[in-house]
């Protein structure tokens, strides 16, 4: 049997300074984020907003992330190289940003919200793809450049909780829509380069979903990230409400996102020893392990520390799902199946995680919608252990070859 292409082959050559502009859009963008996603609950509470009515307004930006995000992915698997879409995406989210800091009124709030969820979710599908053509070509790992994100998450959150607590929880978009613009301009050097494709440029969405691997997979990983999100979402209002003080949400958030700087450090090598597999289950598990510790105590620090558990099963979860996608997407689609991923981690699953929970927590309290949580989380590792294990029987069984 002839042996396959490598498909390195493919890849176009990159150099360091490819690298340095792919590690400088993590560090940009994961500091963004760090300044919108822990605080963005308390900004719309400080407004007055009850928790069903921040509920749906998560659930409806996660909504337009997950259109957003796959829209975006097409655009760059579609124009290629030649157009800096990632830029576009992340200038337009800075617009956003300053918009949803000035509005007033729920649906202004809503609109502005919904324009900065349809822009933000652009960018982090193209600079994942990217990154994994750049550490395919250059034979090192995509978590030893994702790992920056990681860092400068830590600085978001940290940043941003220091400059509310001296100007109030409106404070955070000043240091969203700077990161952001800077976003931007790094996205100007960074442009998506697929190989040539094996499917038509305009049918690339179509073949991710009708990808017999992707899909089943894709469909846990919402699972197990709706029941995150589920909790993810009400976590800095709990936290205050057992009578954390402002500065220790944001020190849980950071704690989270320093474990994960370890453990992606160390993913290639975990990768190597263990194997994908058994990465993405132990993420799993630490997701469930989180759930039972938030459900179990009105401790704040305790339930601070618990953040230590959503990092590492962030870190090898996610890390490992990127990298799974990442090697089954249809060759071409890299970016729009990482597109989807991301449509279903960070829209998706936080349509139905804050949505449901909101509603949850509005009429049985929020130890209870935590619990349900935990229970979903349970199931989701039940789920992705069963297909994990079906999906390697074919493999296994073709390794074997014919007895003689």
């Amino acid at each position: 049997m002839p042996t396959p292409p490598d498909p390195r082959s493919a890849l176009p050559a990159v150099g360091a300074t490819d690298a340095r502009r792919a590690v400088a859009g993590f560090v940009t963008l994961y500091a963004a984020i760090g300044a919108l996603s822990p605080y963005l609950p308390v900004y719309y509470e400080s407004l007055g907003l009850g928790l069903d009515t921040i509920g749906l307004l998560a659930a409806l930006y996660a909504g337009a992330a997950m259109v957003g995000a796959p829209a975006w992915g097409a655009a760059a698997d579609r124009l290629g190289e030649s157009h800096p879409v990632m830029a576009i995406a992340a200038g337009a989210a800075a617009v956003a940003s300053v918009a949803l800091g000035v509005v007033d009124g729920v649906l202004p709030i809503a609109i502005a919200a919904l324009a900065l969820a349809v822009t933000m979710s652009g960018v982090m599908p193209i600079l994942d793809a990217r990154a994994l053509e750049i550490s395919a070509a250059r034979r090192s790992d995509y978590a030893s450049m994702r790992v920056w994100g990681s860092g400068a998450y830590i600085g978001g959150v940290l940043l941003t909780g220091w400059v509310a607590a001296q100007l109030g929880p409106e404070a955070m978009f000043v240091v969203l829509a700077p990161t952001l613009v800077v976003t931007a301009i790094i996205g100007l050097g960074i442009r998506s380069r697929p190989p040539s494709p094996a499917v038509s440029r305009r049918q690339v969405l179509g073949a991710v979903l009708r990808d017999r691997r992707l899909v089943p997979f894709l469909a846990v990983v919402l699972l197990t990230w709706t029941a995150s999100t589920t909790i993810n979402a009400f976590f800095s209002i709990h936290l205050v409400d057992v009578g954390a003080p402002s500065w220790l949400v944001g020190v849980s958030w950071a704690i989270g996102a320093a474990v994960e700087i370890p453990l992606m450090l160390g993913f290639g090598r975990l990768l190597r020893r263990v194997g994908l597999d058994r990465l993405l289950l132990a993420g799993a598990a630490l997701f469930v392990l989180r759930a039972a510790a938030v459900v179990v105590t009105d401790e704040p620090l305790v339930i601070a520390v618990s953040m230590l558990l959503h990092g590492g099963a962030l870190a090898l979860f996610l890390v490992g799902a990127v990298t799974y996608v990442g090697r089954h997407a249809p060759a071409g689609a890299a970016t729009t199946a990482q597109g989807v991923l991301t449509a279903t981690v960070f829209g998706l699953a936080q349509v139905l995680g804050p949505g449901i929970g909101g509603l949850a927590a509005g009429s049985l309290g929020l130890r209870a919608m935590f619990l349900g949580a935990g229970v979903l989380s349970l199931v989701a590792l039940g789920t992705l252990a069963w297909l994990l294990a079906r999906s390697s029987e074919p493999a296994a069984a073709a390794s074997s070859g014919p007895v003689a």
